[in-house]
């Protein structure tokens, strides 16, 4: 009895885990300055796997242009 009330428990952590939205922090850099800071951007579960997935950064010499989450 005792295993089934630890895999009923295993289950409903796991199911309580999985259904929280995991936000991200993201700045949007343009010519290396920070334009924006946004906080609590929703990850897309479906299309990323971690918040720098979403990352579309590039350098232009040495600054940063694009979106950085993290």
């Amino acid at each position: 009895m005792k295993k089934v009330f630890l895999a009923l428990a295993a289950i409903a952590a796991v199911a309580c885990m999985t259904s929280c939205n995991k936000t991200c922090t993201c700045k949007t850099y343009a010519m290396g300055v920070v334009m924006t800071t946004t906080e609590d951007v929703e990850l897309d579960k479906d299309s990323y796997k971690k918040c720098s997935d979403m990352n579309t950064v590039v350098m232009i010499g040495d600054k940063k242009n694009g979106l950085e989450c993290e």
